[in-house]
């Protein structure tokens, strides 16, 4: 098991991706066609940027993509990468432009864990259920919105959030994913 991680974490390495994540993007990517489709992107959480990368590489000509982090991050090609926290004025402010007009929001981001799995589990919906927040302000009404989540014991309440904003739900477990872990990923598409 250990070894298949490895390997998606050595082929990262060799292709010139920041993390094995990207692969994640890659696979649900070559299933939906979202990142070609979209005009503006935002990206929520984006350090250390293989997200970013595969964004960059897949995004149309003419298309922005916005990655947003509390964190730095090392530039990236054809991204606009601003460091932010997603709950402050400043993000509120940073994306008031684009209310209405964005045509996909990504998230990979998870909160940094206490190894106590019900402060986890709550913290990561809240997290989940701030990212339906965002997509609900900023999303046009064609647009599609996709996270990491975690089927545990909080995932229904979620994924019912989600069917009820949008019109097409999805959960997704790309092959990148550790099997042994809750990950997945949740893709919400067209808002009611």
């Amino acid at each position: 098991m250990r070894e298949i991680q490895d390997t998606w974490a050595k082929r990262a390495k060799s292709e010139g991706y920041r993390s094995r994540a990207a692969y994640k993007l890659i696979d649900i990517n070559k299933k939906f066609k979202l990142i070609e489709q979209s005009k503006l992107i935002i990206e929520l959480g984006s350090a250390p940027g293989g997200w970013s990368q595969v964004i960059g590489k897949k995004k149309q000509k003419g298309s922005k993509c916005v990655a947003i982090d509390i964190l730095a991050m090392e530039h990236v090609a054809n991204i606009e990468f601003t460091q932010c926290d997603i709950f402050s004025n400043d993000f509120e402010e940073l994306t008031s432009s684009y209310v209405g007009n964005v045509d996909l929001i990504l998230s990979d981001m998870s909160v940094n864990l206490s190894g106590i799995k019900l402060v986890d589990d709550e913290s990561n919906k809240e997290l989940n259920l701030k990212c339906l927040d965002v997509a609900k302000r900023l999303l046009s009404d064609k647009g599609a919105l996709l996270i990491k989540a975690f089927n545990n014991n909080t995932f229904k309440s979620v994924r019912s959030e989600f069917e009820s904003y949008f019109e097409t739900v999805y959960v997704e477990k790309p092959p990148a994913s550790k099997t042994s872990s809750a990950e997945v990923y949740l893709l919400g598409l067209i808002p009611k």
